[in-house]
């Protein structure tokens, strides 16, 4: 794999290879920056993949709803990200949707830029995005994202790139699940 910092400031790809399997592959001009799978058909595991190591997401809490962070095979959390309301995202058109914090103290805010949650990033605590997922949901799932340049060399680059797409994707099985129960 490559190192996730190298496509700073250029497009990079979140995608789906295989419709039915939860694996997903972060791709640049060929390159292999990162992966993520879920352990299971169903559940909320996942093992996040890149050359910085190998870390887990795990869902957990039903009214106050968080994701654990960890690096695989250790017990403790490296970061927690909690949501705001009952549901993994928040349901009002814009504004925070989740804040990560990191075991060192390190926070960030988690945001959806637009009302049909195309659009959405990692912001820093002035509100300037750091990492933007351009999501796109016909087909195969997939999101353009873009790590702003003046961002690039933050420690945890490459926790947000995946956690982004993890959450993403949560949101997105969990509308798909219940526009099935109509």
């Amino acid at each position: 794999m490559k190192y996730i910092r190298d496509p700073r400031g250029r497009k990079i790809v979140w995608t789906r290879p295989k419709p039915l399997i939860r694996y997903h592959e972060l791709r640049s001009d060929g390159g292999l920056y990162a992966t993520l799978k879920w352990k299971n058909t169903f559940g909320s595991l996942a093992v996040g993949e890149c050359s910085e190591g190998r870390f887990t997401f795990k869902r957990a809490g039903f009214l106050r709803p968080y994701v654990t962070v960890r690096r695989e095979g250790y017990d403790g959390n490296l970061a927690t990200m909690r949501f705001s309301s009952g549901s993994v995202i928040m349901n009002a058109a814009f504004g925070v949707s989740g804040i990560l914090e990191f075991e060192t103290g390190h926070r960030f805010a988690f945001n959806r830029l637009s009302f049909w949650k195309s659009r959405w990033a990692f912001t820093d605590e002035s509100g300037i995005p750091m990492v933007t997922f351009n999501r796109k949901m016909k087909g195969k799932p997939s999101a353009d994202v873009v790590i702003n340049e003046d961002f690039g060399d933050i420690d945890y680059i490459h926790i947000l790139l995946i956690l982004g797409w993890y959450v993403i994707m949560l949101d997105y099985e969990e509308a798909e699940a219940t526009s099935g129960l109509t």
